[in-house]
C-alpha cells in the first residue's frame, strides 16, 4: 500500500525538489501538496495521511500552532516531519518537544534520507496508534476488574450480613418452638412456626436472587429470542400476584391485548413478576397496579404503574447500582433482598431491551420496559 504523504510548503521550488526526491527514492507513495498552512490543515482534517512534511516557516500561520493542530484529533493525529532551510539545533529541539517526529534540513533531503525519515515517521505513527489502543484496552480491563472486585466484595457482604440474619432468626425461633412444643403451648407454637416460615422464605429468596444474579454474570443463562404473546405472560404474572394483592385490597388490571414482543418468555415473565410484586409490595391497601402495553413504531413499551408510596429522586438514581443496594420494607412490612431490580435490569438488557423508572413520593412509581415489537400472528389478525 503506498505511503500517503501531505507536503505543506509555500515555496514552489522546494515543493518541486521534494517531489523529485521522492520520485527517485523508490518509495511507493501518494503525494498531496498544499501551498499554505491553512489549506494544508483543511486537507489534513478531511483525509488521513501516513506522514505530513511541514515547512518550518509559512507566511499565513504560526508553525507551532499548525503543528499542534495537525497532532490533535481534529487535525487527524498526523505524523509530522519538519522541513526547514535553517540548521538551528535549538529550533529542532523545540519542534521535537512540540510533537514533531523528526527534523530534516532541506539541503540534506536526499532521496534516501527523505525516504528513511518518512518510513520512520510512518512506523512511529503506527506504533503510537497501537500503543494508544493497547492503553485504552488496558484501562477498560482495569475498570472491568475493578467492577468485578466490587461485585465480589458486595456478594461477600450480603452473605456475611443479610444471609446471616434470617438463619439466626431460624435458630432462635426453632429453640423457642421446641420449648413451646414440650410445654404444649399451642399459641406460641403457632406464632413461632409462622416466624420460622417467614425467616426461611426470606433466606430462600435471598439465595435465589444471589444464584440468579451470579448465573447472569457468568453468562451461564442461554437467551433465545422469539415472538412472545405479551398478554398471556401478563395474565400469568397477575394471576400469581392476585393473592398478595387481594390480601391488601389492591386492584390488578391490564391492557395488553394484541401485543407481541421479541423476547425470552421466561426472562420476560421473571422481570414482570418482580415489577408487579414490587408494585403490590409498595402500594397501600385500596390502591391499584396496572400493566399496559404501548406500541410505538418497532417498539413496545410495557408499563407497570402503581399508586404506591413512590420514591424520591436520589433513591430512584440508586435503584440499579450494585454498590448502593437499597432494601425497604413494603407497606405491610414485606421484606426484600434488594437484588430484584438489578436482576431485572440484567435480564432486560440480555433481551435487547431497556428499563426505565419514574417515581413521585406519595403518588406512585412507573417502570417502563422497552422491547422490540413482533409481528402479530395471522390468526390474531383475522379475529
Amino acid at each position: 500500500m503506498p505511503t500517503r504523504i501531505l507536503l505543506i510548503d509555500d515555496d514552489q521550488v522546494d515543493r518541486t525538489a521534494v517531489r523529485r526526491a521522492l520520485a527517485k527514492s523508490g518509495l511507493a507513495h501518494e503525494l498531496t501538496e498544499a501551498s499554505d498552512g491553512t489549506t494544508g490543515l483543511r486537507i489534513a482534517e478531511e483525509r488521513a495521511f501516513d506522514c505530513v512534511l511541514l515547512d518550518y516557516r509559512l507566511p499565513d500561520v504560526d508553525t507551532f500552532e499548525l503543528l499542534a493542530s495537525l497532532l490533535s484529533q481534529a487535525g487527524g493525529n498526523q505524523a509530522v516531519l519538519m522541513l526547514t532551510g535553517e540548521d538551528d539545533p535549538d529550533v529542532a529541539f523545540r519542534l521535537m518537544r512540540a510533537g514533531a517526529l523528526d527534523y530534516l534540513a532541506k539541503a540534506e533531503a536526499t532521496p534516501s534520507s527523505l525516504a528513511r525519515a518518512i518510513r520512520y515517521a510512518k512506523a512511529r505513527r503506527e506504533f503510537l496508534a497501537e500503543l494508544s489502543t493497547a492503553r485504552r484496552e488496558a484501562e477498560a480491563k482495569s475498570q472491568e476488574l475493578d467492577t468485578l472486585n466490587k461485585q465480589k466484595s458486595l456478594l461477600f457482604s450480603i452473605i456475611a450480613h443479610d444471609l446471616r440474619n434470617p438463619f439466626q432468626a431460624l435458630l432462635g425461633l426453632s429453640t423457642v418452638l421446641s420449648q413451646a412444643v414440650a410445654e404444649r403451648d399451642h399459641v406460641t407454637v403457632e406464632r413461632r412456626a409462622q416466624g420460622i416460615q417467614e425467616a426461611a422464605s426470606q433466606a430462600y429468596d435471598l439465595m435465589e436472587g444471589l444464584f440468579a444474579w451470579a448465573s447472569l454474570q457468568m453468562d451461564t443463562v442461554a437467551v433465545t429470542i422469539r415472538r412472545v404473546d405479551l398478554c398471556a405472560v401478563v395474565d400469568g404474572v397477575l394471576g400469581g400476584a392476585a393473592e398478595a394483592a387481594a390480601g391488601k385490597g389492591i386492584a390488578l388490571t391490564s391492557d395488553c391485548a394484541g401485543a407481541y414482543v421479541e423476547a425470552h418468555c421466561d426472562m420476560l415473565a421473571a422481570v414482570l413478576r418482580n415489577l408487579v410484586g414490587n408494585a403490590v409490595k409498595f402500594t397501600r391497601p385500596g390502591g391499584a397496579v396496572t400493566v399496559t402495553a404501548l406500541r410505538s413504531g418497532g417498539q413496545v413499551s410495557v408499563v407497570v404503574s402503581d399508586t404506591g408510596v413512590g420514591m424520591p429522586a436520589d433513591k430512584v438514581a440508586d435503584l440499579f447500582r450494585l454498590d448502593r443496594r437499597v432494601t425497604t420494607n413494603g407497606t405491610a412490612g414485606e421484606r426484600g433482598s434488594g437484588l430484584g431490580l438489578l436482576l431485572c435490569r440484567d435480564l432486560v438488557e440480555r433481551q435487547g431491551g431497556t428499563l426505565a423508572v419514574e417515581s413521585v413520593p406519595g403518588l406512585g412509581t412507573t417502570f417502563s420496559l422497552g422491547l422490540p415489537a413482533a409481528a402479530v400472528p395471522e390468526q390474531d389478525m383475522a379475529s
